[in-house]
């Protein structure tokens, strides 16, 4: 494999419990309450999961981003165990990454180049570039185009079943990263571990 196109959230960085506090503390605002496992649980699905079971008002998720850009609310978003060793090992040995997130370009930016790991990337597609969402292909395809990438040798990695579907719509390969145990995905790779990734040829 030579090409490596990473989701962000849940799968570069451990950043669902950052954002679960952030949304509860913005319901909480407008008088809402939540369980935090559940509005965990569908957030990592898809926000707009979220937001449709919680009745979330535009106030509400305005109120919601701005807690999120909060990098100082605890807890904060980390890199997950090996990230960095990761994005190191196969950047020196000549591959590319690319980073495919739903977030946006200042928060995802903002947390790569804090923790030194913006320097091991080709280029980012955020939010703010409009693609339609996961598992559109739209903009795996955009990002092989663009940089005349082999399908064939390029990888989409992510946390969540429309992260592979993306990359497997757009005809790359997919790796699906989770703890779960007999997950059913149409992920050519399945890891645990982020340092698995190294194991994939």
């Amino acid at each position: 494999m030579q090409n490596y196109i990473w989701d962000f959230d849940g799968m570069l960085f451990d950043s669902y419990p950052h954002i679960t506090s952030a949304f509860l503390k913005a319901l909480g605002e407008f008088g809402k309450e939540a369980d935090y496992d559940e509005a965990k649980a569908l957030l990592e699905i898809t926000f707009a999961t979220a937001f449709e079971h919680y009745d979330v008002s535009e106030e509400e998720k305005a109120v919601f981003r701005q807690h999120e850009h909060n990098y100082n609310l605890r807890p904060i978003a980390l890199p997950f165990e090996n990230t960095y060793k990761t994005l190191e090992t196969l950047f020196n040995s000549g591959k590319k990454h690319f980073l495919y997130t739903h977030r946006g370009k200042e928060t995802s930016q903002h947390y790569l180049e804090e923790h030194g790991m913006a320097k091991f990337f080709t280029a980012f597609v955020d939010s703010s570039m409009n693609f339609p969402s996961k598992p559109a292909p739209d903009a795996v395809e955009w990002i092989c185009s663009t940089y005349n990438l082999d399908k064939s040798e390029t990888i989409m990695i992510g946390d969540r079943e429309i992260d592979v579907l993306s990359g497997k719509n757009a005809g790359t390969y997919g790796c699906l990263f989770t703890q779960k145990e007999n997950v059913e995905s149409a992920a050519d790779y399945i890891v645990k571990n982020i340092i698995e990734i190294l194991n994939i040829k």
